[in-house]
């Protein structure tokens, strides 16, 4: 009879190791699934990042609003990015018009308290912070070697 006992106990005490084992790989395989998904989380971000990073090279970056005045010149570098406040562009010009003439394309679409010269960085530099709808643009025009060069950082103040 104390043999059965035996046996009993040593199947009941197997019986609860596999339940115990059952357990483990019930755990294991949670676990698996949430590196899973922190994985494809990373990615997903990884590539939406990497999208909105991207150089247009000497083009304007597809999808710029057209209702962003951009003065007539070359393209030095047109690119996507991401800012504090969530997408934008960045965009970089040289242009033969003269200093003034970019001055003034800018003022007379967005008035002249928007642009604020910038003695201390040369004669000929200014900024200026304006705003389209939801877009903040900044600007810096500043002139060097007979030439003027724009640059304009558009945020669109969303992610998506």
């Amino acid at each position: 009879m104390r043999h059965v006992q035996q046996v009993i106990s040593l199947q009941n005490k197997f019986k609860l190791g596999i339940i115990r084992m059952t357990d483990g790989l019930s755990t294991l395989t949670a676990m698996k699934k949430v590196l899973v998904v922190l994985a494809l989380l990373i990615v997903t971000a990884l590539a939406y990042l990497i999208q909105n990073h991207r150089n247009y090279g000497e083009t304007l970056p597809p999808g710029l609003p057209a209702d962003i005045p951009v003065v007539d010149g070359k393209i030095i570098s047109g690119r996507r990015t991401l800012f504090e406040d969530g997408r934008g562009y960045v965009i970089d010009i040289q242009t033969d018009l003269p200093y003034g003439e970019v001055i003034e394309f800018y003022a007379d679409r967005y008035g002249d308290g928007h642009l604020i010269a910038q003695p201390g960085m040369g004669a000929d530099f200014s900024t200026a912070a304006f705003r389209v709808g939801s877009k903040k643009i900044r600007l810096e025009i500043h002139s060097r070697d007979e030439k003027t060069y724009v640059t304009m950082a558009i945020h669109l103040g969303r992610w998506w």
